[in-house]
């Protein structure tokens, strides 16, 4: 009997398809990744389409989506999916709003699995990673921002200074350093504002820097952190995105990672925010030499495999996660961020094709492994919310294959 063609849905948060009488101009998020989700889903016999919350019909229980057709996407009528993959990154209130709405009463209508789960804010993630001996050794204080006379007694205590960002920011937006100066008798203020750009103040008074940061802040959930020295003699901020997945047998794999560079005396190194990327043995291999970089990375596999691990026992079932690290001076590895919506752009940017390769498939291939596996009548309620644990206890350790990540 020929196999059921598995049909994968992409959920973005809003496409802006405007049709003229002469040409039609569509914008979506992510356009490269989709399309290359697309060709390798037909290569693999996978009907893979993207599609917004606007797009579900509930009184005509239609479905319209954007399918790739003669290397252009073309609205259609789409099929109800096996699998939704998330992909919705929210610039509105209400786009979460009506995603929540469309996928509950989607799945009234044809019962669905999500790809993969949604993390809980920074601080849950922390004190679930926290309670693993292991990891614990690897993640910086968090602690929730309460008031502006906490943030000036941890700034006095932490001689670095500490780090602001905020509960549920990306791409760097918002993050601060507050560092006491007690030669210039001062507080010095340095980061990135909401729009991405970067700043830098100074406050004389402890007073006029409350006022300041109660207006910066403006209601806005804020973590706070020691400030950890993450860059090397050159002055230039660096991380260490990984990002890791599941195979078709539901096993964690990582399937790259890169080492993301900032500018020189900046914050952060996003590549949002002007950052570079760079593969991570050739980085790593020049600032800690060849035989301790291949330490560091194979400490760091280790960590990544144990830390979605623990992440699925406590929030559900993932398919894929990007785990941002730094590595201070001394060589010690820091846990800084996971992130259950990871990009791939760095795999290009720095020509691995193969890493490239492994993070459009297998996200693929698990769909279509979770679509066969698992009986349709348990769908609607242990997957439609993507909250289903697979043990993965099986798992081996491989070799870690420095391949390498992220946007």
């Amino acid at each position: 009997m020929q196999n059921r063609k598995v049909k994968l849905a992409i959920l973005v948060a809003s496409i802006n398809d405007n049709a003229s009488e002469h040409a039609s101009i569509l914008v979506m998020p992510e356009p490269s990744f989709y399309r290359a989700l697309s060709i390798a889903g037909e290569q693999l016999g996978m009907d893979v389409y993207v599609v917004t919350a606007e797009d579900f019909q509930q009184h005509t229980e239609s479905l319209v989506g954007y399918r790739l057709e003669n290397e252009h996407f073309s609205k259609q009528t789409v099929p109800f999916p096996d699998i939704i993959y998330d992909r919705c990154f929210f610039t509105e209130a209400n786009q979460r709003i009506n995603c929540r709405r469309m996928l509950s009463s989607l799945a009234q209508v044809k019962p669905y699995q999500l790809l993969n789960g949604k993390l809980p804010g920074k601080l849950d993630v922390y004190e679930a990673l926290k309670e693993d001996h292991m990891l614990s050794r690897h993640l910086p204080l968090t602690l929730p921002m309460q008031t502006t006379q906490q943030l000036l007694e941890l700034a006095d205590r932490f001689r670095g200074g500490i780090i602001l960002k905020p509960s549920s920011g990306m791409h760097g937006r918002g993050i601060i350093l507050v560092k006491r100066c007690p030669f210039e008798q001062s507080l010095l203020i340095k980061g990135r504002n909401r729009r991405n750009h970067p700043f830098s103040v100074s406050f004389k008074e402890d007073l006029a820097f409350e006022r300041w940061i109660h207006r910066f802040i403006s209601g806005t959930s804020y973590l706070i952190q020691p400030y950890l020295e993450l860059s090397g003699n050159d002055n230039k901020p660096f991380d260490l995105r990984v990002l890791i997945q599941k195979d078709e047998k539901s096993r964690w794999s990582i399937s790259g990672a890169a080492v993301r560079t900032g500018q020189a005396g900046s914050l952060t190194s996003n590549l949002h925010g002007g950052g570079v990327a760079v593969p991570a043995s050739k980085l790593l291999s020049a600032k800690f030499g060849e035989s301790k970089s291949e330490r560091l990375l194979e400490m760091i596999h280790t960590i990544s495999k144990q830390t979605s691990e623990r992440l699925e026992s406590k929030f559900g079932r993932f398919a894929e996660l990007g785990l941002d690290y730094g590595i201070d001076q001394s060589g010690r590895i820091w846990l800084l961020e996971a992130n259950s919506k990871p990009g791939r752009s760095s795999f290009g940017i720095i020509s691995d094709h193969e890493a490239e390769r492994l993070s459009i498939e297998r996200p693929l291939l698990y769909a279509r492994m979770l679509s066969r596996r698992l009986s349709p009548s348990f769908v609607a309620n242990e997957f439609a919310n993507g909250r289903r644990h697979h043990s993965s206890s099986d798992n081996q350790l491989r070799p870690f294959n420095v391949q390498e990540v992220h946007r």
